[in-house]
């Protein structure tokens, strides 16, 4: 959820909190009595205590409305180009999870470093730093192999 929106939630929850003391005052203002008062005084502030509990409420339904439709028209496709696809993606299986894209990426990151590093093992000239290189591209290679059957066995699972 984003900031904004808990914000405006945040905010109908004190305009409910107002609202639900309003009408507790507004309860005990009808039950108990009150002789400092005139009954015309009396009836005027039980008045203003309703209308303000009656404008709350008319805000919190106006408010909860425009936060319903804030983000309804996410998602939504609106050409004909998006539509098709949108629905092409459907039959794919749709976005892949985060997961996924993210061993895809490393996979692409493997694949640079290790032409890198076998370029470097050709052209180096020093035994010791030839061996370190080889064990790097092992372990690079068990990490992609790794990698690209996971791939394989969602993209099986998928179908």
């Amino acid at each position: 959820m984003s900031k904004k929106t808990e914000q405006i939630y945040k905010a109908i929850a004190t305009l409910e909190d107002l609202q639900n003391q309003i009408s507790i005052i507004n309860q005990l203002e009808k039950s108990k009595e009150d002789s400092e008062l005139t009954e015309a005084e009396r009836a005027e502030k039980i008045r203003h205590l309703e209308n303000i509990e009656f404008e709350m409420g008319q805000s919190l339904k106006s408010l909860r409305f425009w936060i319903g439709s804030l983000y309804s028209y996410n998602g939504k496709s609106t050409s004909r180009a998006k539509i098709a696809a949108s629905q092409e993606n459907g039959k794919k299986g749709g976005r892949p999870p985060k997961r996924i894209t993210d061993m895809k990426k490393r996979s692409v990151i493997l694949e640079e470093t290790l032409a890198s590093l076998k370029k470097e093992k050709l052209l180096t000239t020093d035994f010791d730093r030839e061996n370190e290189i080889e064990a790097e591209i092992s372990g690079y290679e068990n990490e992609l192999e790794r990698i690209r059957e996971e791939i394989e066995i969602w993209n099986q699972q998928k179908k």
